[in-house]
């Protein structure tokens, strides 16, 4: 198994605004073995409440250049969304896949104008319930192109229940993965006893401005993903050669590492 084709990395924001840290994260993904790499455009409410006026917006000319980019190296950008107002601006951009925030999973609207674009769509859950997911998927119509993501906004374990992935892809017969949103990356290798499609990972560049990057705590610099890509591996070998009996302290010494 390739794990560096189901890693898909997330920038989100954390470039802050500034070209130079976005072209840092573009950089980095274009000479990697990453094939998915996603940006963010935020609700109107997130930009109303910037702190120290900062912008996170990027251009319209970055996107088209980093899109071009991407397929020269036969690689795909997406692009994370969660309203039709902070969207709209970029709808003409030609993105490879979509993911639909949290906040929009019952945004008829927005889903209305998502789908237009035949792309794949990675459809992020939070704490979503089965009801906003059966109302999600009836706004969309046809489930060919949706995936969900299995994700949990806290950093409290007793909220993070894996078996959901599980539950989700039997309950709805369709393809699920693993949204890391966690203070550590224990979940990530856990994750891989119920064999997510994907795994998606925020990605982070060092900056005197760390504290501002909204994903901070959960992300992970880009030096660091060559240990999470090794401990997939090793989880999921262990995990076919069914050794599960001290697999705790197996997976402590490989979140050690990182």
């Amino acid at each position: 198994m390739n794990f560096h084709h189901k890693v898909i990395l997330e920038v989100g924001v954390n470039h802050l605004g500034d070209i130079k840290e976005a072209n840092k994260f573009l950089n980095f993904f274009l000479k990697s073995k990453f094939k998915k790499l996603t940006f963010m455009i935020q609700t109107k409410k997130f930009y109303s409440n910037m702190k120290k006026k900062i912008d996170y917006k990027l251009p319209e000319k970055f996107y088209k250049k980093a899109i071009r980019l991407a397929h020269k190296k036969k690689k795909k950008i997406g692009l994370a969304i969660s309203e039709i107002e902070t969207y709209d601006p970029y709808f003409d951009l030609n993105f490879d896949f979509y993911k639909l925030l949290g906040v929009g999973i019952n945004d008829k609207e927005l889903i209305k104008k998502i789908k237009t674009k035949k792309k794949n769509i990675f459809i992020s859950l939070a704490q979503g319930s089965d009801s906003k997911i059966k109302r999600c998927f009836k706004y969309f119509g046809k489930t060919k192109k949706l995936s969900l993501i299995y994700t949990v906004r806290s950093y409290d374990p007793n909220h993070i229940d894996l078996n959901r992935i599980n539950y989700l892809r039997k309950k709805f017969n369709i393809s699920v993965g693993y949204g890391h949103h966690y203070i550590s990356s224990l979940p990530i290798f856990l994750s891989c006893f119920y064999k997510p499609s994907f795994i998606f990972l925020y990605i982070k560049n060092y900056s005197k401005k760390i504290k501002l990057i909204p994903d901070n705590d959960h992300a992970f610099f880009t030096n660091q993903l060559n240990d999470v890509i090794e401990g997939l591996k090793e989880s999921t070998i262990m995990l076919k050669e069914k050794k599960l009996v001290n697999t705790k302290v197996y997976i402590k010494s490989i979140v050690q590492k990182i």
